[in-house]
This record gives structure tokens, C-alpha cells and sequence, in this order.
């Protein structure tokens, strides 16, 4: 027997309605990475829980990606927190499913507020005059800091340039195109993570109290003291 009209109809409004919904629904959204802010290490744990088996130690400014999180919060190190989940993003492509990404991936639970949110980050408005200095191959990049916690950044990155590659001739140097990025503000601080806008990227605080770029190691110190 032939279905009423009036209830086909609705039938399709309803399907109709729904197509439309999950067509114009905002698109889920990837979480930022996000950077560790123990100085001396933050212990991956197989679980969450303190006493748990610590699978690896993330040094400072090392990224993570956030997997999932626990429900409720948990007294961990003597205060409220939550445990999360995370992927240490030591593979150059996160989508990367290959034997030699697989063994650098490391995964495991730490405690959120030891991770640097963006929106946990609050201006400076006290530091101390400095610079940091940094020359790499092909690429030298400075930090000018003022007591009022006020920067100015500056890199200078030369790449190979070919005749047909878009290149404005006053950035040709030879072979090279030399990129050049200027930028100031005020710098933003979070535990011992501390963001100087968005070109410069992050730097840290170090266990002497000085403020460091992320290629400075026990051998190269790029510090402001």
C-alpha cells in the first residue's frame, strides 16, 4: 500500500535537513602543537598516574600533539591537574606511518599545565635589556630585549634561488635568495616558556634565569646572558 504523501514529504524534509546540517557543520578543527615547559624534563608515563612506567623525558620546548584527556581532574606534583594524552612530534610528517617514524614517536601521559597553551601565555612588562645571537648554515636570526620586557626580532635566511624561482631582484645575492623578517612587541611568558611574537617563535628560561633560544645547548649557548 502506497505511503501518504504528507508523510513522504516529511520523510525527505528530515533527510534533507540533515544533509544540509552535516554540510555546513564547522569543520573539526586540529589542536596546535604544543611545547613542553619543564626545564629539566617532563616524564612520559605509560599511564595516567604518577607512579606509572615513564616511557621517555621531554626536554624543554619539545612539541607534543594532544591525543585525548582524561575526564576528571587528579592531584598531581600537589595540585589540581588533569592527565593528558600526548605524541611527542619528533616526525616531520605527523601523517608519517613508516617503520623509521614509528620507532621516534613516542606516546604517553603528562600533566596539562606543564604544556604551553597560547592561551595561557601573559605579557612581560618587566625583563631585563639583552640579545641573543644565533648564526646556523644559510640562516642568522637576533633578539633585542628591553627592560620593559618589550623585543625586536630579525632573521636573515638565504636560500638557493634559480633564474625562473620568484625572487624580487634586491633579495638576490648570487645563488641566493636572502628572505629577510623583521618584528617587535612585547613578549608573553608562560612558566619557563616564553613567546616572542609570532616570527620569533619560542624561547625559554634556562635554569640560571636566562633567556634562551631553542638551539642553544651545553656545547652553543644562544642566551641573553
Amino acid at each position: 500500500m502506497p505511503r501518504p504523501k504528507s508523510k513522504l514529504c516529511a520523510t525527505c524534509l528530515t533527510i534533507l535537513l540533515a544533509v544540509l546540517a552535516a554540510f555546513f557543520a564547522p569543520a573539526a578543527v586540529a589542536e596546535l602543537p604544543r611545547a613542553v615547559t619543564a626545564i629539566d624534563g617532563l616524564t612520559l608515563r605509560a599511564k595516567p598516574n604518577a607512579g606509572a612506567r615513564a616511557v621517555a623525558r621531554l626536554g624543554i620546548l619539545t612539541e607534543v600533539i594532544i591525543l585525548k584527556r582524561a575526564k576528571q581532574t587528579s592531584t598531581i606534583g600537589g595540585r589540581e591537574d588533569r592527565w593528558i594524552y600526548v605524541q611527542a612530534d619528533y616526525c616531520p610528517d605527523r601523517q608519517d606511518t613508516s617503520p623509521y617514524c614509528e620507532t621516534l614517536v613516542k606516546k604517553g601521559w603528562v600533566a596539562d599545565s606543564y604544556l604551553a597553551d597560547d592561551d595561557r601565555f601573559k605579557p612581560l612588562s618587566k625583563w631585563r635589556t639583552g640579545k641573543i645571537e644565533v648564526e646556523v648554515p644559510n640562516a642568522s636570526w637576533s633578539y633585542s630585549f628591553d627592560a620593559d620586557g618589550g623585543f625586536q626580532f630579525g632573521r636573515e635566511a638565504w636560500e638557493h634561488a634559480g633564474k625562473n624561482d620568484l625572487c624580487p631582484d634586491e633579495q638576490r645575492q648570487g645563488p641566493y635568495c636572502v628572505r629577510i623578517v623583521k618584528e617587535s612587541g612585547q613578549l608573553r611568558r608562560y612558566r619557563n616558556v616564553v613567546r616572542a611574537g609570532k616570527e620569533g617563535g619560542l624561547l625559554y628560561v634556562d635554569s640560571r634565569g636566562a633567556l634562551c633560544d631553542r638551539m642553544s645547548s651545553a656545547e652553543a649557548r644562544f642566551c641573553d646572558r
